[in-house]
């Protein structure tokens, strides 16, 4: 029936229900949600709103953004102020799925039913060997040590096809697995789906999460392209994760049987804490399999083991915090990015930032920007645990790294700095591509339009020289005689010189307007690599491509003054 009557579908709600936070501070307001009546004659008139009740369900909220809470518990108005929407998209698949269309109400809607995770059950049905039931305990209070074989499986199946979403989304969005905060959080949910995994029978002497990815891909990088984009980093995190936690799960599980053997309803705190220490148990899981054994974990014990341990951990890694700008230091960063993409440091300085830290090594690959040319970003690993870059500053002869606050490094460490090559690899051709604008527009325009600025990033070049306006006739020369180069396939090599040898030497671009140092670096297209004898030659300290057949191809998008 068309229309709303307000008697009916609008129900007046409260602070608890209808006003929305972000945390203690920040950006509020008010909220308008929207529920769905799954009852069979639906006509509970609102009753069952905020209830709990799996037959009205919220589908939508709408939030009047107004307000920003602040520190002293007041309300400041918003200057602008805003509606922030977003719908359950699995929630309203999971109603119109389960009533086949509005149709029928006998069955609960759930999202397990939907066709939203109908490929990960049966690609790990086959995997598995195993069956998905769509069958459910009574309650979520339900006793976990009661629940038949069969049970125990359907929900192992869930969990798994719940968490490998979650780990791939968010490796995809470059937030990595390991030991604090938001990182921990995605190592335990790693750990909790592989020891369900030991339900389905995986036995650990083969990774599984990983083989769940292209299923993933295939059904939702059509939205999320950048699941393809990086299938193959979230492969190689799940598959390094999963295999060093089944190296040490099997012999934590054996401890754990042996324990509990031994008797009572409940399990030594400073026990569940030597699984999480030595063996990489979260508690929670430690709490789930004793849940399957009737079992209680004594949680005052293991926090006050947790709290001594992160006193240690604070006491050890204080920093002083110092403003980039007032960092002084006499390291030299010796930079390897010209050969290598990943390079094993030491780590000699750390300073704390208010939100990162800067990681300052013995050497590293990272190219800091400058010349025109963007900086490089990409991880910094330690001890299996990895830290997104992204960043990098030169700091005298240093170079520091920006890496989260989380990181859990000290001077001394031994590190793994790689970069991110599919950034990387862009910049060198814009770069290369540069060179070979350059001398273009010496031999169609004139030998006097010289450089005077670039700009090289990963999506595009922009190339600044003194010039009056370049004719299309000339534009599509330029384009013609760069692709020409392109299509010769030739090498692109570099060479260190004393500068003084080369001062006075045309064929090699040099910009009068840059201080230079005793020795200088030429980059060369074509000819014999350190025999300066090829035809584009600039001193450079940039990055750049090993052959100009890796630029791809050369287009013009615009010029102007």
């Amino acid at each position: 029936k068309a229309g709303c009557d307000p008697k009916r579908q609008i129900v007046n709600g409260n602070v608890k229900d209808n006003f929305w936070m972000m945390g203690e501070t920040g950006p509020c307001g008010p909220c308008s949600e929207l529920h769905v009546d799954l009852t069979p004659e639906g006509d509970t008139d609102g009753k069952l709103v905020n209830m709990d009740s799996d037959l009205c369900i919220e589908i939508w909220n709408l939030v009047f953004i107004q307000y920003n809470a602040e520190a002293d518990g007041s309300f400041r108005d918003l200057p602008a102020k805003h509606v922030d929407t977003g719908m359950g998209f699995e929630r309203a698949v999971s109603i119109y799925q389960g009533t086949d269309g509005f149709k029928d109400f006998s069955k609960k809607p759930t999202n397990y039913a939907t066709d939203a995770f109908q490929p990960i059950f049966r690609k790990l049905e086959e995997l598995s060997g195993r069956t998905y039931n769509d069958i459910y305990p009574e309650s979520v209070d339900a006793d976990k040590a009661a629940l038949s074989d069969e049970m125990k499986e359907a929900i192992a199946f869930r969990v798994i096809a719940d968490h490998i979403r979650t780990l791939s989304f968010s490796l995809a969005d470059g937030i990595l697995l390991g030991n604090n905060g938001r990182n921990y959080v995605l190592r335990r949910i790693l750990r909790r789906a592989v020891r369900y995994g030991r339900t389905l029978g995986f036995s650990g002497d083969k990774p599984f999460m990983p083989e769940l990815v292209d299923t993933l891909v295939e059904q939702m990088s059509g939205v999320f392209p950048e699941l393809a984009e990086r299938s193959d980093a979230i492969k190689e995190n799940l598959q390094r994760e999963e295999t060093s936690f089944n190296e040490t799960l099997d012999r934590g599980l054996s401890m754990f049987e042996q324990k509990v053997a031994d008797g009572g309803d409940e399990l030594d705190g400073a026990f569940a804490f030597q699984l999480y220490d030595t063996f990489g148990f979260p508690i929670d899981l430690t709490e789930l399999l004793c849940a399957e054994r009737g079992l209680k974990v004594d949680m005052k014990k293991f926090e006050q083991l947790m709290e001594e341990q992160r006193e240690k951990g604070r006491a050890a890694r204080t920093r002083e915090l110092v403003r980039a700008a007032d960092i002084s230091t006499d390291t030299v960063t010796e930079f390897t990015g010209f050969d290598e993409d990943v390079t094993e440091a030491k780590v000699l300085e750390i300073h704390q930032q208010p939100d990162h830290l800067l990681v300052i090594t013995d050497k590293t690959p990272y190219y800091v920007e400058m010349g025109g040319q963007m900086g490089d970003q990409g991880t910094l690993m330690h001890e299996g645990e990895q830290f997104h870059v992204t960043a990098v500053q030169q700091l005298g002869e240093a170079r520091a790294h920006s890496v989260s606050l989380e990181a859990n490094i000290i001077v001394g460490d031994t590190v793994t700095l790689s970069l991110e090559t599919e950034r990387r690899r862009p910049i060198e051709a814009h770069h290369t591509a540069t060179h070979l604008l350059h001398l273009a527009l010496h031999e169609i325009v004139s030998e006097d339009a010289s450089q005077q600025g670039s700009m090289v990033s990963r999506t595009r070049l922009r190339f600044d020289f003194n010039s009056g306006a370049v004719s299309n006739d000339k534009l599509e020369s330029i384009e013609e005689k760069v692709n020409a180069w392109i299509s010769a396939g030739d090498t692109v090599s570099w060479t260190e010189v004393q500068h003084a040898d080369i001062q006075g030497r045309k064929d090699i671009q040099q910009f009068f307007g840059d201080k230079y140092g005793d020795v200088v670096r030429v980059v060369q297209v074509g000819g014999e690599a350190s025999q300066l004898d090829g035809y584009s030659m600039e001193l450079c300290g940039g990055t750049h491509v090993k052959n100009t057949a890796d630029l791809g191809i050369f287009k013009i998008k615009s010029e102007g003054a």
